[in-house]
């Protein structure tokens, strides 16, 4: 039975809470809980005074402190291309928080995140599509990433069709939109690039907790679960892809 489901079946405790906060490395702080909406004070393993509800906490164990300063580690600025070094973009594309990555041959350059701002689905694509031209006009990658997406199982039954389907849209969103800007694309099946990568983990968050654990040893930064898997699917393409695509010159 997943956590989710347990919690809803029994009362959580504090002690609960505590031994949970530990396996991710943080600390309860906090001794006194009444529901998922108490606001409780938590230590992340950086070692942020963090003062978050459970509910707000329980399913994605990110620091607001650490997300904020996620990217001191690279310079404001866009590092111009240089010559016969292939630049590439990975895509974790998602219809409110896109994550990207931009390598230059095996090295991160930098990493972010892009936030759709707009209430209506279509607006937001819209925004993802002209945030891409934007990314591709400033950076001028040889090759783009972009995840692969599938249909969701649980107890054998397929769940998720409609997010599937906005999630289809965005994807082909972003394949025309490489093609009109003349940016070769790759497609990237999740279990192919987190194979790659070692992502280990049964569930969707364990895996993402093993992608943001994999981005802190190779880069020694500790990112967000959307810009870690774009790291991967960047990492991915450098690694699989490198020789197969003909670097342009885009001056």
């Amino acid at each position: 039975m997943a956590l989710a489901q347990q919690e809803r079946l029994a009362k959580i405790r504090v002690e609960d809470i505590r031994k949970a906060a530990i396996e991710h490395n943080w600390e309860l702080v906090s001794t006194e809980y009444k529901n998922l909406d108490t606001t409780l004070e938590f230590i992340c393993e950086e070692g942020h005074q963090v003062f978050l509800p459970y509910k707000k906490v329980r399913d994605k164990w990110e620091c607001p402190i650490c997300i904020k300063n996620q990217f001191t580690y690279f310079e404001e600025k866009i590092i111009p291309k240089k010559k016969n070094i292939q630049r590439s973009i990975g895509l974790d594309q998602a219809t409110h928080s896109t994550g990207y990555s931009i390598f230059d041959d095996g090295e991160l350059i930098y990493a972010g995140t892009f936030e759709a701002a707009a209430d209506d689905e279509i607006e937001r694509d819209i925004e993802i599509k002209n945030w891409l031209i934007q990314l591709i006009a400033n950076w001028k990658p040889d090759l783009i990433g972009i995840e692969g997406i599938q249909l969701q199982q649980l107890n054998n039954k397929t769940v998720g069709v409609t997010t599937y389907q906005t999630l289809a849209r965005l994807q082909g969103i972003l394949m025309a939109t490489c093609v009109e800007q003349r940016v070769d694309y790759i497609i990237c099946p999740p279990a192919t690039w987190r194979s790659h990568c070692e992502v280990k983990g049964r569930t969707r968050a364990d895996r993402k907790r093993s992608m943001q654990t994999k981005v802190k040893e190779w880069f020694d930064i500790s990112v967000s679960d959307d810009v870690a898997d774009a790291i991967g699917i960047g990492k991915y393409i450098n690694d699989k892809h490198k020789k197969k695509v003909e670097i342009f010159n885009w001056e």
